[in-house]
């Protein structure tokens, strides 16, 4: 029996057919042709450790924080400062007030003496301090001045007299003697506080030994030494002893005035702390806070 032709598409066929069959080994990778991926090389540290970091262990992202302070610890700093000294302030103020008002509410009566027409002063220092001297009074209205001639109706025409012990005349150096109405006319006794003397007139304040900011006392006389005071016109006169008057004053608000200069000074101290506070925190707020940066560790 004769085999059959072989026809071209018998002949494609069988080519096909006899293909090997695929390779076991599987194709190289994007891996193999290009090298392993490259990985960010970092330091391992004893801080990524303790974070849980592992040697071989998959990636994992460390979060570097900025470490700057903001200004929020200074402005709360300050706001508490700023609190304590404006509470320091009004305690100081109501204290101050207090004693203030014990000042302007004392009383002369039991410090008020008549001296009549002629009468003798002897000035006593016995701290050497100083003394707040004496109101020199006489009877009349302080407010009287029917021909507005700036001297007060009662003293109109009246002179006085302050003599020391020898006689010679020490109105100058010892007293300041005006019947003034004008509170700014140099050396008038218009601005003198009258507390709750009613019906007088004063007319001098003697022997003011205190001094003041500068040092300076207003008047010179000696520890022990007496003075005589008259007028010419005859005219009944009392003294007020002001040290006498001050002094229980003075120890009974002792305590207010400690109460008062202790507040004000740790109230000026808070209130400068605040100040430096709040300029530094304010200073901060331009840095602010450092952002945060993320890393990748494999």
């Amino acid at each position: 029996m004769s085999q059959p032709a072989i026809t071209p598409w018998g002949t494609i066929a069988d080519a096909l057919d006899s293909e090997p069959d695929e390779p076991s080994t599987p194709p190289a990778s994007q891996e193999d042709i290009m090298g392993p991926t490259p990985t960010m090389m970092e330091q391992i540290t004893p801080e990524m450790v303790a974070a849980g970091y592992q040697p071989g262990m998959s990636g994992q992202p460390v979060v570097v924080a900025g470490d700057s302070k903001g200004p929020k610890i200074p402005l709360i700093v300050a706001a508490v400062l700023v609190g304590f000294g404006l509470l320091g302030f009004i305690i100081g103020g109501v204290a101050g007030a207090s004693f203030e008002d014990a000042l302007m509410g004392a009383s002369t009566v039991d410090y008020t003496s008549d001296i009549g027409t002629n009468g003798t002063l002897v000035h006593d220092d016995a701290d050497n301090a100083g003394e707040a001297g004496w109101y020199l009074l006489i009877p009349g209205d302080p407010k009287a001045d029917e021909n507005d001639n700036g001297i007060m109706d009662a003293c109109e025409g009246i002179n006085f007299r302050i003599a020391d012990g020898d006689g010679n005349d020490a109105s100058e150096r010892a007293a300041r003697i005006s019947c003034s109405t004008d509170l700014n006319a140099k050396n008038s006794n218009a601005n003198e506080p009258y507390f709750d003397i009613t019906d007088h007139i004063v007319v001098a304040r003697i022997c003011h030994t205190i001094a003041d900011d500068t040092g300076e006392s207003e008047h010179r006389c000696v520890v022990g030494e007496s003075f005589t005071i008259t007028n010419d016109a005859g005219v009944n006169m009392s003294v007020v002893d002001l040290d006498e008057m001050w002094i229980p004053i003075f120890e009974e608000s002792a305590g207010t005035l400690v109460v008062a200069g202790g507040s004000f000074f740790a109230g000026c101290c808070s209130i400068c702390g605040g100040i430096i506070a709040l300029i530094v925190g304010l200073l901060r707020f331009g840095g602010g806070k450092q952002p945060s940066v993320q890393y990748q560790i494999r």
